[in-house]
């Protein structure tokens, strides 16, 4: 097929009359968020119809038995059945020693092999849910890694070829004692001896004699001169967990034939890895792990290649993504946009991470992992937590409350009065005078009574009203969308809601025309 999308700007999914979704879109990386029943993986098809109508190459990994066949109509419907692979260890293997040891020789492949095994052993470590959360798990780590990037050149020099029964019996024959390498009893028995002689005297594959000296030094007396229960404790966590590969399903997709390679991908390949957890358990999620962790490492290599195998954009598609993420899936966000590589990790929740990603601070490791996405889709949740971090992501907007109050009052007032007086009086004066020269005489006097009474009365009346309405308004900061609103407001499909489901799509740095800002309610039809 050569009509393969290669433009960043390419429109892939109309989200509504003004606003598509084109392929810059998603190489940003999206992430779909809604809550068991939520219409995700029923609504997802849209997203996953897109990529297949671009004629994108892609990785799916399946965690449920029910994504086989979804994706095989997928693909089908959207005219691509014979780009689809699976990869379940019975059709189509993979063998990634090989692979790394053919694809770089021993000098390059060395240090991917043993962080392949790393990621080995950390997603047993997961899937047994034996993973520490204690700042020792670095030491058990650095010391299981060291271990092995003495074994893994070693064995390639001395055979030309490395498998794990190889790397098993290769640790479990090192030195128990620093008396043991000089011990020409043990020499004899030691399969590790073997394989260092071999090394030495008659390679197969030369190493160099600073790596051959550093290697023999390192079994010889670091190794040697280890206390017993260290030593056995990084002896015994890399052959348990490595033993899972010399039989059963991990042994039939990784230790034989190799008929299938992330590259293909390269060139429209659909790689589903059909290992559900459902029926693989623990093996399934240290299977997809491994080949995710390759096919991202091969992805982030592509732009060394010639032109024809990075022009086609690829897709990573990971429902129930909590199960297999892993630490390398932060840096492969980081880097896997100039790689034209369109992320899409579904899951319900944020505490689906915290429960999956361990170390010292999971809460941060998950927040960390979904800052890496430019674009959240968010349906229908029931997860507080996880509502709460949708609100924030949408932000917060000015709002203006109005407010209005109206009141009428009423007076009235009412009053008598009365009152009487009464005064009376009495006054009476007397006067006389004589004189001997006139012979004169006079006398006078008088009397009087006064008395009055009187009286009042009075009544006075009033009455009043008043009425007063007030209007106006405040602003305040509130969320976008509530939190609560997640779990009220959106569709989740079927018939009660007419097979639609809805879903808040955001995307950073971005203002769609249909709500003037950077989210929108998407509808999709299941």
């Amino acid at each position: 097929m050569a009509n393969f999308v290669k433009d960043l700007n390419a429109r892939l999914l109309r989200l509504s009359p003004g606003d598509w979704m084109d392929a810059r879109d998603g190489a940003g990386a999206i992430h779909w968020w809604a809550g068991i029943g939520g219409g995700k993986t029923s609504a997802s098809h849209v997203l996953a119809g897109a990529y297949l109508r671009a004629l994108m190459g892609g990785l799916v990994t399946a965690t449920k038995v029910e994504e086989i066949p979804l994706w095989q109509g997928y693909t089908q419907k959207h005219g691509r059945g014979r780009s689809l692979i699976l990869v379940d260890g019975v059709n189509e293997g993979f063998n990634f020693i090989d692979y790394e040891l053919a694809r770089q020789g021993m000098e390059g492949a060395a240090g991917t092999v043993v962080e392949c095994l790393m990621r080995v052993i950390d997603a047993a470590r997961r899937a047994s849910g034996t993973a520490s959360h204690r700042g020792g798990e670095v030491f058990w780590e650095d010391a299981m890694r060291e271990a092995l990037r003495y074994t893994v050149p070693v064995l390639y020099a001395a055979d030309g070829s490395v498998s794990i029964p190889d790397i098993i019996r290769f640790v479990t024959t090192a030195p128990a004692g620093l008396e043991q390498p000089t011990n020409r009893a043990w020499q004899e028995r030691s399969f590790m001896y073997g394989k260092l002689d071999a090394a030495l005297r008659g390679p197969k594959v030369p190493m160099s004699a600073q790596a051959l000296k550093n290697a023999i030094a390192f079994w010889s007396e670091r190794w040697a001169g280890m206390p017993e229960k260290t030593r056995g404790n990084v002896a015994a966590t890399i052959t348990a967990t490595l033993d899972r590969f010399n039989h059963g399903r991990l042994q039939r997709a990784f230790c034989g034939r190799t008929t299938v390679v992330p590259e293909l991908s390269f060139h429209g390949a659909i790689l589903l890895l059909a290992m559900p957890t459902t029926l693989w358990g623990e093996d399934a999620i240290i299977a997809q792990q491994l080949f995710k962790f390759m096919w991202q490492r091969a992805v982030l290599g592509r732009n060394s290649l010639e032109p024809k195998h990075r022009e086609r954009f690829v897709f990573a598609w990971s429902d129930e993504a909590q199960d297999l993420v892993n630490p390398a899936d932060y840096e492969f966000l980081s880097l896997c946009r100039s790689s034209k590589c369109c992320v899409c990790y579904l899951t319900q929740s944020l505490p689906t991470y915290y429960a999956k990603m361990g170390g010292d601070n999971p809460r941060d490791a998950a927040m960390a992992l979904a800052s890496k996405f430019m674009t959240h889709i968010f349906g229908s949740n029931s997860c507080p937590e996880t509502n709460e971090f949708a609100a924030r992501i949408l932000g917060k907007v000015v709002r203006r409350r109005g407010n209005y109050s109206s009141g009428v009052s009423e007076s009235v007032n009412l009053g008598m009065n009365s009152g009487n007086s009464e005064n009376s009086g009495y006054s009476t004066n007397y006067g006389a005078s004589s004189g001997s020269t006139f012979g004169q005489s006079s006398h006078n006097s008088s009397s009087g009574h006064n008395s009055g009474s009187g009286s009042n009365w009075g009544e006075n009346r009033g009455r009043g009203t008043s009425q007063n309405v007030s209007e106006g308004y405040s602003e305040s900061l509130e969320y976008a969308i509530e939190p609560g609103d997640f779990a009220r407001m959106l569709k989740t499909g079927g018939t009660r809601n007419g097979n639609e489901v809805t879903a808040i799509w955001f995307q950073a740095g971005r203002i769609f025309q249909a709500s003037g800002t950077n989210w929108l309610l998407a509808r999709f039809r299941q």
